[in-house]
């Protein structure tokens, strides 16, 4: 009889232990790694998962199991000498998911960024001053799709609407541009135009020989290659210099290369994209494309 109640005191004990070392475990878990339940920051309490805006005005923070947690997105420093750059955002179905709108640099391709948030259908972006595209993709690792500022938006969005060219603008010190990039229904985008092999000195681009113009798209069915003379006139008269040859897409990327005739020269080049529902879209201009006297290619130029 004592042995079976020494039996059941021992088996009551291990179970006592058991859930007592399970219970802070769970609580644990339940409150995220060990961490505290929730997120502060200037006085408002925030749950797993709620989001900021972080205090450079760009970039966004989530509260997480090991506290905050900030993307890092590049915002220009002194934003006083910066302009701005707003507009309106959208998506199909009228959700608007959470999106990355970034203004590209046209001169040095320099990104300026901000992290919208679920819901938010409008953002703010400071630039230097300078000539700008300005798109949004949405926050996923797989989004390759990019809505500009386009052409399309412009025209009203209807059917008859088949220019999805970008739209440059312009922004000027302390000064405020509007741009909407919810151009969403294109049939096919250009991401990149390139001269290789190439050197680029002084705002030039010089072209090694056998060199070839490059553009990187997605969903196109055809690329034309345009330029304009040199040297450079008040009003340039766009010249076709021919079709580009799709030499390859990997991972959706499409690849279009066209050789340059020997001792070619121009004020810019351009690509004409077109895709299979007839919409189409002009890339970005390459600037100073002239040939080089020596031989060996050395860099190559994005």
């Amino acid at each position: 009889m004592k042995r079976n109640a020494f039996i059941l005191i021992a088996l009551i004990g291990l179970g006592a232990a058991g859930y007592f070392a399970y219970r802070p475990m769970s609580e644990a878990f339940a409150r995220g790694g060990g961490g505290a339940s929730s997120c502060e920051y200037d006085g408002q309490s925030y749950k797993f998962g709620g989001q900021r805006r972080a205090d450079d005005g760009c970039n966004v923070c989530t509260c997480s199991e090991n506290g905050w947690s900030c993307t890092k997105i590049f915002c220009p420093a002194g934003s006083g000498a910066a302009g701005t750059i707003t507009g309106k955002l959208g998506y199909a179905g009228g959700r608007i998911p959470p999106q990355r709108v970034c203004a590209v640099n046209l001169k040095d391709s320099k990104e300026y960024c901000q992290q919208t948030l679920e819901g938010e259908d409008a953002y703010v972006v400071p630039a230097p001053a300078g000539d700008y595209w300005v798109y949004a993709t949405l926050i996923r690792t797989d989004a390759t799709q990019r809505a500009y500022y386009s052409e399309y938006e412009t025209c009203g969005e209807k059917p008859e609407c088949k220019d999805h060219s970008p739209i440059k603008i312009t922004v000027a010190s302390e000064q405020i541009v509007r741009a909407d990039p919810k151009d969403w229904s294109a049939g096919g985008q250009i991401d990149d135009i390139s001269v290789t092999p190439s050197k680029f000195e002084y705002g030039i681009h010089n072209y090694y020989p056998g060199a070839a113009i490059t553009l990187k798209g997605r969903s196109l069915a055809g690329m034309k290659i345009f330029s304009t003379v040199w040297p450079p006139q008040n009003t340039p008269v766009p010249i076709e210099m021919g079709d580009a040859s799709l030499v390859g897409t990997d991972h959706g990327i499409q690849t279009w290369s066209l050789q340059i005739p020997e001792g070619f020269e121009a004020t810019t080049v351009y690509g004409l994209g077109t895709a299979g529902d007839g919409d189409y879209m002009k890339s970005r201009e390459l600037r100073f494309v002239r040939p080089i006297s020596t031989d060996s290619a050395s860099s190559t130029v994005h």
